[in-house]
């Protein structure tokens, strides 16, 4: 991710769930990405699925995230959250509701156009 220009989010609703995908996320801002280099594509383009995934990025909350269970990954894991400050976390993936918002949009018009 530090040597990526850019990050390409495939978001289903389950991802924000997902720690691990959640702190991929969250690594990009924290070693300098941008939010103008972030592109988030919906997966599943019916209505109920981008209402999901909107609505759980917009609810994000890292104690919600999933676990892989007591793994000694998912232990390092939780704590680089706590070493980065779950407030800090969680503001840091609320970064991400604009792309969402326009994955979502785009799709919208998608949509209403066929």
């Amino acid at each position: 991710i530090a040597r990526s220009e850019q990050l390409l989010i495939l978001a289903g609703p389950e991802l924000p769930a997902q720690h691990w995908c959640a702190m991929e996320c969250y690594t990009w801002f924290a070693v300098g990405g941008r939010i103008e280099d972030v592109e988030v594509a919906i997966v599943g383009a019916d209505a109920e699925n981008i209402g999901a995934v909107v609505s759980a990025f917009d609810a994000f909350h890292v104690m919600y995230s999933l676990s892989d269970g007591d793994t000694a990954a998912q232990r390092q894991l939780m704590a680089a959250t706590e070493l980065a400050g779950i407030a800090e976390f969680n503001a840091t993936l609320r970064e991400l509701m604009p792309r969402v918002k326009e994955a979502a949009d785009r799709l919208g018009s998608v949509g209403s156009a066929s």
